[in-house]
């Protein structure tokens, strides 16, 4: 019976826990879908907004910098009718009109009324060498000509291909304002010429890309009010007609009809925007008339796609973070039913096993403290034994240039007898100092040492030429060859002046090669030791190759290490300052025995 009972009631906890899973997938499914929702409304109306924003800014720019290329003519229209200095000053002051606007403007020109150009400040379009030419068949003369009113030209294709604008302006004896129409029956009679400025629609529609937001996705159109395109991306339709099958092959066949009447709506001087889907994306196009002076001229039209932006982005999250809670929920249930379940039938065993497990953590915290402790000890042993072998390679050294000071201090001493003075010869006192300096040497070594060790080893860095450290160090081994009667013209040493700058501590590179050079000639009875330096890629190689006995296999795996040495002479510290000098530095020290002849190669680098 309890069995019975026991097994039904596993069944009402899993009917509990697949109905509770079940109703949260729902709500998750149900919510996923309103969320969808709000973010493709969100999603919409923010591009719809920003593109709508965006086109009425960009219009607004280019009315202000159309009316200030407008302003420019109107006022050189009268200034050169009053001007006294001629074409000479018509042309300083179209050159100071282009200077204010040669973003837009590619230069500023001087018709007469018989259409002959007089001066131009555009060396590049019609150029100085054009004066004199006869341009009265041109839009920009006639109808000024015959209107008395500005001219808003549409895009015309010049001689070196690329297409312009012009715009200008009449210059007439009586012009009362920009749209004055008292005058016309005396047009011939007042009318003296007109400035002309011509503007390239590469630099217009550059100017008009610098001024979008780099943030808001987006394609730009320029179409006059006839119809004809000033600028789009495709450069192919520009100066062609928006109806001219060269732009209309361009358009989907599902969205030409509705794409056409968006266009032709903004050809009608109207602003607003539009949403048209293309392959299964939403695209807003977005239209603003240019007015200048009240007149209709031209239309800007901004494409934009439905991209998410910053809010819809937060709905996501905000659905995964729901998404997640009830994953939780629903595992976390089941969890807790199911050890429920295994408590009800397993709880002394569940006991025992914990039980067991503590025991078993236990005694591995107990064995993993027993290896740390013996690692501790292994690692003191070894820094004891280290600091046993630094002392008495220390005393060592430090005995062997003692001894030689004390017995010809000691000779000396002897010399006096009692007198207050005494000879001494030039070899005790050469003695003297050669083992002064290498006690100066070891001590040296020794405070580097515990600097290196204490991480406060300090770099004082300079730009100098190596070859100023590199001749000199040369300079020195030479010297004290030439006094080494056991190596004296048995050993040669090769170096090539070169010209490379580093950025370095000179004091320490210097004492890194004088350890590399004091090496080679150590282990060196005679032969040859090279010392070179080049460029590769970004860092300087410096190299000494010698034709010594080379390195001892027992020590190359550590031959940067303290205390390595198979010499009878020396520490062992020089490699191990020289690697922690030149890692200091940001560069690599290593060496090798040379394969084809005798002796070992010790190469570092510094980065350049």
């Amino acid at each position: 019976m309890l069995g019975t009972a026991f097994s039904k009631n596993n069944i009402i906890l899993l009917l509990v826990i697949a109905i509770v899973g079940i109703g949260l997938a729902i709500i998750s499914y149900q919510y996923s879908t309103i969320t969808a929702s709000e973010i493709a409304e969100i999603a919409a109306q923010d591009v719809k907004s920003n593109a709508n924003i965006e086109v009425y800014e960009l219009a607004r720019i280019l009315v202000r910098s159309i009316e200030s290329i407008s302003i420019n003519l109107r006022t050189l229209s009268t200034a050169i009718l009053f001007s006294e200095n001629g074409n000479v000053g018509a042309y300083n002051l179209m050159t100071a009109a282009q200077n204010g606007t040669s973003e837009l403007t590619e230069g500023y020109y001087l018709i007469d009324e018989e259409g002959k150009l007089l001066a131009t400040s555009d060396n590049n379009n019609l150029g100085s060498n054009s004066i004199g030419q006869n341009l009265s068949n041109k839009e920009y003369f006639s109808v000024p000509k015959m209107t008395n009113k500005p001219y808003f030209g549409t895009a015309v294709e010049a001689k070196n291909k690329f297409s312009h604008l012009y715009i200008s302006f009449p210059i007439i004896t009586k012009y009362n304002g920009f749209n004055d129409t008292t005058n016309l029956n005396n047009r011939e009679s007042d009318f003296k010429g007109v400035v002309v400025a011509t503007i390239s629609l590469g630099d217009l529609g550059r100017f008009l890309q610098k001024e979008l937001s780099p943030n808001f996705e987006s394609t730009l159109g320029l179409i006059d009010r006839n119809g004809v395109i000033l600028y789009s991306r495709n450069e192919e339709v520009v100066g062609r007609n928006y109806l001219a099958p060269e732009f209309q092959s361009l358009i989907p066949a599902e969205i030409k009809d509705s794409y056409n009447k968006i266009l032709e709506n903004g050809l009608q001087g109207k602003s607003g925007s539009q949403d048209f889907l293309l392959r299964g994306n939403v695209t807003t196009l977005a239209y603003q008339p240019v007015v200048i002076d009240g007149r209709h001229i031209w239309t800007l039209y901004l494409s934009a796609p439905h991209n998410l932006a910053s809010n819809v982005g937060f709905l996501i999250n905000q659905q995964k973070n729901f998404s997640t809670i009830v994953v939780i929920v629903i595992g976390s249930l089941a969890f807790g039913i199911a050890f429920l379940i295994l408590s009800w039938n397993k709880r002394l065993e569940g006991a025992v096993t914990s039980r067991t497990l503590e025991l078993k953590k236990a005694n591995e915290s107990l064995i993993e403290s027993n290896m740390l402790l013996a690692s501790a000890n292994k690692q003191l042993e070894i820094h004891d034994r280290m600091q046993k072998e630094f002392i008495n390679v220390a005393a060592h050294e430090l005995r062997t240039p003692i001894m030689p000071i004390l017995g010809e201090a000691e000779l000396i001493e002897d010399k006096f007898n009692g007198k207050s003075s005494a000879e001494v010869d030039k070899d005790q006192i050469a003695v003297i100092i050669r083992n002064a300096k290498r006690l100066d040497r070891l001590a040296a070594d020794i405070l580097d040492v515990t600097r290196i060790e204490g991480k406060s080893l300090q770099l004082n860095k300079e730009r100098f030429n190596i070859d100023e450290i590199l001749s000199q160090i040369v300079k020195e081994t030479r010297r004290l060859i030439e006094k080494d009667p056991m190596r004296n013209g048995k050993v040669d040493i090769e170096y090539e002046s070169i010209n490379i700058e580093v950025n370095a501590d000179k004091s320490r590179i210097t004492q890194v090669v004088s350890n590399l050079v004091s090496n080679a000639i150590k282990f060196t009875q005679e032969g040859t030791i090279s010392i070179s330096c080049k460029i590769k890629e970004k860092e300087i190689l410096l190299l000494v190759r010698d034709s010594g006995r080379g390195i001892d296999s027992e020590i190359h795996s550590r031959l940067f290490s303290k205390f390595a040495s198979k010499s009878e002479q020396g520490t062992g510290l020089g490699l191990f300052i020289s690697r922690s000098i030149v890692e200091s530095h940001g560069g690599r020290i290593w060496a090798y025995n040379n394969e084809s002849s005798k002796g070992a190669t010790f190469i570092f680098t510094l980065p350049t």
